[in-house]
């Protein structure tokens, strides 16, 4: 039985080579699913390490302080937690532990012994870490080296001796003496291999971001005479170690690290790292990409069933006369099933380790990043599993009919009607099955999640075979109509395919390629839209730069300094919110229009209105006013203290913000007194004008229970600067909601001023007063629902605001968040303070001279982005290297299309041939059967285009939106592109189409031998 179904192979190797390639075909889509995924979490991994800074590596325990019992303790005595922390330490086994013992030490620099002080430590390793350009390693007693840059600083090199004298804090803040002095020997200069390293980020021994540290060994700190020193315990991940299969370990070295250290510490002393953070990411990532592609994968899987059910059947029929004579012939069962499926199954069973070991080639070629061969894994083994056994069943399915047929019915070459009964039967499941998929999705808000990733493969088979389904009679009515016009060749075609079972599954077969095809394309096009919208909602402006450390008073002014017209760039500051709630971002709205990238989906408002709006006063806002400004000399103040605040206990004071500098600058008039009610202050700092933007109430003197004061007039120069009616305004202040209440401070305006009181009074608290010369509650154009009708301040404090407006999206914001203008904002705060996020907004043709001016204003600019680069990183997400998969899902579909095509031709060939000989011997031309053979299988293939496309978009209609793109949903717009949805479909068209003229030229020519051969 061997030798007859090698034999076999022999005689019809053609179609075996398609089932062999078919089945690899099968197993390749099913096992891309796990490989691209590793592939993906690797890629996600050499992203984090890229963008990571090396702290993002180290796990820092708390450090540990000791002291010494008394003074003559000549070591340090540890605390009892070293042990517990050492333990905590020795969970993290992937981990490198570093140890740093450190002391303060005074008099390295010659002649000046106590002027500044220096950390003096001993580390693990670090002579493996450096390049001594001077000298050696510090490794005897008494021994020490110094960091390049100290050496050229203190202008010491190896050879030299210094005086170190061990010092610790002081009550008063200055440095005391820890110990007696004693001679250091400084045997070494260095400079660090590799600075960027995670092993210099701990405690900075190189001075990065303050004073480099003196390096000596362990023994020397151990027998130098000192009572406190500080242990650092703390631990790196080498980079090579951090990898997906990794992860899980991971992160249960840092909690059983962590709980180890919480049973020491249960006050909630923890590990400091970002390290699950990075992880976190790393697993979101790979999360995106597991759940999109199998979405990818399931129609090519589904289309590699079905063609391989297509073949089976197309090859089992066409041997139906053959196994029929073997029937005859008094074969038994068991040899009739061997001799029917033998032929079929050796083939499909090869192809499933071939795809197996295939898999990783591929995926190692098209997934993202440099990830490698991809090696066997538990869940590729088990994909090929599942795609063996479809394959297998897809292949019994087609074949169970001739394995019980009776001896003369294999005989025949007319389907019985059963068969087409159970063909109908299953069209019209696929059809129920689909239209099921598309209310689950579109109804009931259904998810691509489990059995439903199949959904869009289903949906797109169901349609295609529901359009198919009127083939048959169209293909007869075409055939009949041509066939009256004397158009020889469509109507031989059409009544041809008519006749032909497999007619309309190759129709279907290839409206599932092109419908998939297209589906892909769509997914593509919607998800490249949605990140390029995420990318402008993101950045806010076609470019962006960073500003490293500023103001948020000297950032606007010297954005506006560097491009006084306003055309170029626009200063933004975020507002340091946490958790839940909604961003706020603050733009200077005056050229907010000329430079915002705006997009129609944020809704139909102009940026020009939308920067009125947020300059414009609401129903419920104070109109702006022009602040109360003083400048440089004596400042006068009219304060009457009430009766219930003693003597010399209240003390007022004016908080001014400089309208240049931004710089804040404190007009203290000292304390009250009730015989006093004029007082005076020397203004120092306002030479180009501050603004009132506070006053504060404190207590100075005995404690008490009340302080309360009524401003009567403010004067400078003998002008008024604020008069008793504006005192008396009680709009023109505003009691920070921040804070408890009972700190807040009570106000009242009348005819002789404005009464500020607190009944609560406490020591050491400042009661503010904010000034208002800006619309209040400040207007804000928002995004979404926000939760209360207060917004966090660019301060973090807590302001009111008013709807100036309500849009679906806002730049630089998002869905849901606010809008507000930075001079507002920054006019409501109580003092000057460091921007969050600073950074300036540019127009898309901003010229280098402005950015050059924003350097000579002193910003420091960090990194430049524009939209294209930030979209460039939005590519290199989980989901989107997901939908990279595509490429490859797209290439096998035309392959298993024209397999699918070829396979039909080659089956169709024995009665296409004996039926165009009998067309020849009537007399037709040549061309004429080589006409039929282009109507037959091009036509096919055109129409089964068209048919795609529809299906395509029944699938997107269906499924679209509830692919996970791991973009937010209403960045993504609801239909794909036609250019670019058709394009996805024309190049497989056109390369069936070819494949169709191959085979009509092929069956031409098998034509022609034949009858040649005849003849």
């Amino acid at each position: 039985m061997i030798a007859v179904i090698l034999a076999q192979l022999a005689a019809r190797w053609g179609q075996a080579a398609t089932l062999y390639l078919l089945s690899i075909a099968a197993t390749v889509a099913a096992v891309s699913v796990p490989a691209y995924a590793v592939a993906v979490d690797h890629a996600a991994v050499e992203r984090e390490l890229a963008e990571a800074d090396a702290g993002s590596l180290v796990v820092i325990l708390p450090p540990l302080s000791a002291t010494a019992p008394s003074p003559t303790t000549e070591l340090p005595s540890h605390a009892e937690e070293l042990p517990a922390y050492a333990d905590a330490r020795s969970r993290l086994k992937s981990f490198v532990p570093v140890t740093t013992t450190q002391i303060q030490v005074q008099g390295l620099e010659r002649g000046n012994r106590a002027a500044l002080e220096y950390n003096l430590m001993a580390r693990d390793g670090l002579c493996r870490h450096v390049t001594f350009l001077e000298g050696r390693c510090p490794v005897g007693n008494r021994e020490a080296a110094l960091p390049s840059s100290l050496a050229k600083k203190t202008r010491l090199g190896a050879g030299d001796t210094v005086v170190l004298t061990p010092v610790r804090s002081s009550e008063d803040g200055g440095w005391e003496p820890d110990g007696p002095p004693v001679s250091l020997t400084l045997v070494g200069v260095f400079r660090a291999n590799d600075p960027g390293s995670a092993y210099w980020t701990l405690e900075d021994p190189l001075g990065a971001v303050g004073d480099p540290a003196i390096v000596t060994n362990r023994r020397t700190l151990e027998t130098l005479l000192h009572q406190r020193e500080t242990i650092y315990l703390d631990a790196i991940l080498p980079e090579r170690l951090l990898t997906p299969e990794r992860i899980p370990q991971l992160r249960r070295e840092l909690q059983t690290a962590e709980r180890r250290l919480s049973q020491q510490n249960p006050s909630g002393i923890s590990l400091l790292t970002r390290l699950p953070e990075m992880l976190d990411r790393i697993e979101e990532q790979g999360r995106h990409a597991r759940a999109l592609l199998p979405i990818a994968a399931a129609p090519l899987l589904a289309l590699c069933w079905l063609v391989i059910h297509l073949a089976v059947g197309h090859g089992v029929w066409s041997r139906r006369q053959e196994l029929g004579i073997v029937a005859v012939r008094g074969a038994k069962w068991p040899t009739r099933a061997l001799l029917v499926s033998g032929e079929s199954l050796v083939p499909l069973l090869a192809g499933v380790p071939t795809g197996l070991v295939l898999t990783g080639l591929l995926v190692s070629v098209a997934a993202p990043g440099k990830s490698g061969v991809i090696a066997i894994d538990t869940e590729q083994l088990l994909a090929a599993g599942v795609a063996g056994v479809g394959t297998l069943a897809a292949a019994l399915i087609a074949m169970r009919r001739e394995l019980s047929t009776p001896v003369a019915r294999l005989l025949r070459q007319v389907p019985p009607r059963s068969r087409r009964l159970t063909l109908a039967a299953v069209e019209g499941l696929t059809v129920a099955l689909g239209l099921a998929v598309v209310i689950e999705l579109r109804a009931f808000d259904g998810e691509l999640v489990g059995i439903m990733v199949a959904g869009p493969a289903v949906v797109i088979l169901a349609a295609a075979t529901l359009v198919s389904l009127g083939a048959k009679p169209l293909l007869n009515v075409a055939g009949r109509w041509s066939l009256r016009r004397g158009k020889v060749a469509p109507a031989v075609a059409a009544l041809y395919l008519a006749r032909r079972p497999g007619s309309v599954r190759l129709l279907v077969v290839l409206a599932l390629v092109s419908g998939t095809l297209g589906y892909a394309a769509a997914a593509t096009d919607v998800a490249s839209q949605g990140r390029l919208a995420e990318a402008e909602q993101l950045l806010g402006a076609p470019r962006a730069v960073e500003v490293r450390q500023a103001d948020r008073g000297q950032l606007l002014h010297a954005v506006r300094a560097a491009d006084p017209e306003g055309k170029y760039a626009m200063a933004v500051v975020s507002a340091p919110t946490t958790g839940d709630e909604p961003p706020v971002v603050a733009v200077d709205s005056t050229r907010f229009a000329r430079i915002v990238q705006w997009s129609s989906r944020y809704g139909t408002m102009s940026p020009a209105r939308v920067a009125e709006a947020l300059r414009t006063p609401g129903k419920a806002s104070l109109g702006a006013r022009e602040p109360v400004v003083v400048r440089d000399g004596e400042l006068t103040a009219e304060l009457i203290p009430d009766s219930l605040t003693p003597d010399g206990v209240l003390e007022v004071s004016l908080q001014l913000v400089s309208l240049t500098t931004g710089e804040q600058v404190i007009a203290s008039f000292g304390s009250l007194t009730a015989e006093q009610t004029t007082y005076q202050t020397e203004v120092s700092g306002c030479a180009d004008q501050c603004r009132l933007a506070a006053i504060t109430l404190s207590m100075s003197g005995a404690q008490t229970e009340r302080l309360g004061v009524t401003f009567q007039s403010l004067q400078q120069g003998g002008e008024v600067v604020m008069s008793t009616q504006e005192f008396a305004d009680e709009k023109r202040w505003r009691i920070p909601e921040e804070g408890p209440i009972i700190d807040q401070l009570h106000m009242s305006g009348g005819d002789d001023g404005l009464l500020v009181w607190q009944p609560y009074a406490r020591a050491n608290v400042d009661y503010v007063l904010q000034a208002v010369d800006v619309p209040y509650p400040v207007p804000a154009v928002i995004a979404g629902r926000l939760p209360s009708k207060e917004i966090v301040n660019i301060d973090g404090d807590r302001v009111q605001f008013t709807q100036a407006a309500k849009l679906d999206g806002l730049p630089g914001v998002g869905a849901v968040g606010a809008l507000i203008d930075l001079e507002y904002a920054e006019r409501l705060t109580r003092e000057p303070g460091a921007a969050v996020s600073p950074r300036v907004w540019l127009a898309a043709d901003t010229p280098d001279s402005v950015i050059t001016r924003l350097r000579e204003e002193g910003l420091g600019l960090t990194s430049d982005t524009t939209i294209e680069s930030l979209r460039a990183e939005t590519e290199r997400t989980g989901a989107a290297m997901a939908l990279h998969f595509y490429d490859l899902a797209a290439v096998l579909t035309v392959l298993v299309g024209l397999g699918a095509l070829a396979l039909v031709i080659a089956v169709d060939r024995r009665i296409w041939t004996r039926g165009m000989r009998s067309l020849h011997i009537q007399g037709a031309a040549e061309r004429t059967t080589a006409a039929a053979s282009v109507w037959s299988y091009g036509g096919i293939v055109v129409t089964s285009a068209l048919i795609g496309l529809v299906a395509a978009l029944g699938a997107w209609f269906a499924s679209g939106l509830r692919l996970p793109f791991g973009v937010e949903e209403s960045l993504l717009p609801a239909w794909p592109r036609w250019p670019q949805m058709v394009a996805g479909v024309a190049v497989a068209v056109l390369l069936l189409f070819v494949g169709a003229l191959a085979g009509g030229w092929w069956q031409r020519r098998l034509v022609r031998v034949r009858r040649e051969g005849d003849g």
